[in-house]
């Protein structure tokens, strides 16, 4: 069994610990895994580095805005910030149940 220091030691490690020290490309991972409906709404608005990273062009390869149903119109305008971030690398796109016709000609004019 570890001692109370030992223990308030690794906690005291574990909250010093930055997000910022983290690499770019592992930065770019997680954003991945938290999909572009999360990394538009929350990840961006963190910090001026999250912001940064949020527009990489090949964190947008691969778009999807699966519809939750709790926020139809905010999709549009989200998914339209995506594909300009993808700066013309966009490979796969699911906006299923929210396409609009507007929509598809910004995607192929992209």
């Amino acid at each position: 069994m570890e001692s109370s220091s030992s223990l308030k030691s690794v906690v005291a490690e574990y909250e010093e610990r930055n997000w910022m020290d983290l690499p770019r490309d592992v930065l770019c991972t997680i954003f991945q895994k938290l999909g572009a409906i999360e990394t538009l709404k929350r990840a961006q608005h963190v910090c001026s580095v999250w912001r940064s990273i949020s527009k990489d062009p090949l964190l947008w390869r691969t778009i999807d805005m699966s519809n939750s149903g709790d926020m139809d119109f905010q999709l549009g305008i989200m998914c339209r910030r995506a594909i300009d971030y993808s700066c013309g690398h966009l490979l796969h796109i699911n906006i299923e149940n929210f396409g609009t016709d507007d929509l598809l000609r910004h995607i192929t004019d992209s």
